[in-house]
């Protein structure tokens, strides 16, 4: 089991303590037994637990299914989830999950080893393979399932029904951190095989809360599943309810129809400023980074890095920071937010200078913008992205670069930006598990299924490697800032915040704690009313 560093424990410790102070407000009522929490959502791609490569999918998913280990939301430590102890070899490469008995999926069959082998197979096979398989890489055998040339997992076996034995193909110190991601929950193989592509309507998990309904654009329904292994959830039930936008669901929200949801962008301070609502708000520090992408293989971006230079000096991180998003978010120089260890202040070079913004545009062969085509700039509609885009758009036409924005529903702006149709677009990454490798390995490995801006450096690609084989804590650290230099210099994106968390929690819900990655626990929450 690897151990959290201080600065990780530190980070998560003030988010926690500012949502005690939050919840603690208001004099005491009884708890009600029961109940049922409405939460705000935007329409995720999916709940089929590999296939939920998205934080709205994910936060339904965690509630639904639970792994081998989770997260403690205090300090990010791993913690026993199904699996109650494990072993790693004296070389690093064998890890030995021993499960609890009794850890039932919500069908009532018994969930076992051999259903973590099946379930990490499907997401690793050729014919099946998940967007996400590349959190499995290091294990032995992930090639040959990826090339079709293997139709078993070679590193991935269940000795008996309760010991599951994983071998790696280098050591990964980190490893035991990432088998707490939805990509590695398990499934039932007889589910898959009656609902196949369907599975998602129908997903059938081990966690609290079992899948009673997704009516979509409307709405999600799960209920206390109450032959759970753990403590049984408080709640009778908890409602997912779909909303278009932000504006939408906060609407919603005041009018008492719904129990959290996220505050608008531009409605911030007013929120905090109001009587009744200020004592409410949730806001934090958060294990993530927001992001504009330049796509290495779509022109004009692809062989110029003097473009993507220019565009990177154009943009006043400073006026969205404390204009545009109400000094929520925070200033950051690197891809590794202030929170994970290792985390280096003044990684990147860029700042907000346009007079080097037009030097280097003049560099790219586009003086003034002369020459150069408008730029269609991607975003997801209904999360505050419109105004973070036309601040940008301005800052960029200060410039002479034109930039059109395209607003897409989220779903379809994942397949544009993933297919190389918009070679410009906004993303954000938040932690999976709280590590370097985890905001490095996805965003810039050529093989990485989130790697979007299509960053392929062979060199990177070795040292990410190299870096995860490395088993002293400090070797390893020191080899990711290297990494991250790297990155930087090669500007394969725009660095805009690290995000900040902008949630209103209505009083009455009680033990409701969000993490620095903003995941959360519908488990130990009740209603005082």
């Amino acid at each position: 089991m690897s151990i959290p560093r201080k600065l990780t424990a530190i980070l998560a410790i003030a988010i926690v303590v500012a949502l005690i102070v939050t919840l603690s407000f208001g004099c005491k009522k009884e708890e009600q037994a029961g109940g049922e929490m409405k939460l705000f959502l935007i329409e995720p791609v999916s709940l089929d637990p590999p296939n939920a490569y998205e934080s709205e999918g994910i936060q339904v998913c965690r509630q639904i299914f639970d792994g081998l280990v989770e997260y403690d939301p205090v300090t990010m430590e791993i913690v026993p989830a199904i699996a109650d102890t494990w072993d790693v070899s004296d070389d690093g490469l064998v890890y030995t999950f021993n499960l609890k008995k009794g850890v039932k999926f919500h069908s009532g069959r018994e969930c076992t080893a051999e259903d973590f082998v099946y379930a990490w197979t499907r997401v690793v096979d050729d014919e099946t393979a998940s967007y996400l398989a590349y959190h499995m890489s290091p294990i032995v055998g992930y090639d040959a399932m990826q090339d079709g040339s293997a139709d078993v997992f070679e590193g991935v076996k269940a000795l008996d029904d309760y010991t599951l034995e994983v071998t790696l193909q280098y050591p990964y110190a980190d490893f035991a951190n990432t088998v707490g991601h939805t990509v590695f929950y398990p499934v039932a193989k007889e589910d898959i095989e009656e609902w196949g592509d369907n599975y998602s309507e129908h997903v059938n998990g081990t966690g609290a809360f079992k899948l009673v309904e997704w009516k979509h654009d409307q709405y999600i329904q799960l209920e206390r599943f109450d032959d759970y292994y753990g403590d049984n959830a408080k709640l009778e039930s908890a409602r997912y309810v779909i909303f278009a936008d932000e504006d939408t669901g906060f609407l919603e929200y005041k009018a008492g129809n719904i129990d959290y949801c996220q505050i608008p962008q531009g409605k911030i301070q007013a929120t905090l400023d109001d009587a009744e609502l200020g004592d409410e708000a949730i806001i934090a520090p958060q294990l993530a980074v927001y992001y504009f992408a330049m796509n290495y293989d779509v022109e004009p971006f692809k062989d110029n890095l003097a473009l993507r230079e220019a565009l990177n000096y154009a943009v006043d991180r400073e006026n969205i920071i404390n204009v545009i998003s109400e000094g929520v978010p925070a200033v950051t120089t690197g891809v590794v937010p202030k929170g994970i260890v290792g985390w280096t202040e003044g990684q990147s070079k860029y700042t907000y200078d346009p007079e080097m913004a037009a030097q280097k545009l003049e560099e790219a062969g586009y003086p003034g913008g002369e020459g150069l085509p408008v730029i269609q700039f991607g975003i997801n509609i209904g999360s505050g992205h419109e105004l973070v885009a036309e601040a940008c758009q301005a800052d960029f036409a200060e410039i002479g670069v034109q930039v059109e924005i395209v607003g897409m529903e989220w779903g379809s702006a994942l397949e544009a930006f993933q297919n190389g149709e918009i070679g410009f677009f906004r993303l954000g990454w938040i932690a999976d598990y709280p590590t370097m490798d985890n905001f490095l390995y996805p965003l810039f490995h050529s093989q990485s299924a989130d790697n979007y801006q299509g960053y392929n450096n062979p060199e990177v690609d070795q040292m990410l490697i190299e870096a995860r084989s490395i088993r002293d804590d400090d070797e390893r650290i020191a080899k990711y800032q290297e990494i991250e230099r790297k990155v930087l210099d090669d500007s394969a994106f725009i660095l805009v915040y690290q995000y900040g968390s902008r949630l209103i929690l209505k009083d009455y819900v009680k033990d409701f704690v969000v993490s620095a990655a903003e995941n959360y626990d519908l488990a130990p929450v009740y209603l005082e009313k």
